[in-house]
């Protein structure tokens, strides 16, 4: 395995694993929160606890569908599956809007994305290919 798709692996799995652990602590904490303030609405809406509780949820569903995204995208790369391509680029896309860690790792991603080690990862080579053609 080429060693740019083994950092892209790596970064992607990595990734995908901090995004599933931000959404367990994000449920743990509206959990907590909703338990802790239980009917005191004036005392969780001025501790900014209802905000939580109410975007919580639309975070760790999102932040989860990222992570399971992102193991699959990790596990279809090392793969080569041509779908893998399409969710490695949209990895390397959201991972570049989280700012400053994410930006540094989804611009890597990228750089990788666009090399000519992931173009010759997918495509066949000449020599696969002819063979490939005059087998069948």
């Amino acid at each position: 395995m080429p060693g740019k798709i083994s950092v892209s692996i790596l970064i992607i799995k990595r990734a995908g694993l901090l995004a599933i652990f931000t959404a367990a602590i994000t449920i743990a904490l509206v959990v907590f929160i909703h338990l802790s303030f239980g009917q005191e609405k004036e005392l969780k809406h001025l501790s900014g606890g209802d905000y939580l509780i109410s975007r919580g949820i639309w975070l760790s569903a999102a932040s989860l569908a990222f992570g399971l995204m992102a193991i699959l995208t990790a596990s279809g790369l090392g793969r080569k599956k041509s779908w893998s391509r399409v969710t490695t680029f949209l990895t390397a896309a959201i991972l570049t809007l989280l700012i400053p860690l994410g930006t540094i790792f989804g611009l890597k991603l990228l750089f990788n994305f666009f090399s000519q080690e992931m173009k010759s990862w997918f495509n066949p080579q000449e020599g696969e290919f002819s063979e490939w053609t005059s087998a069948s």
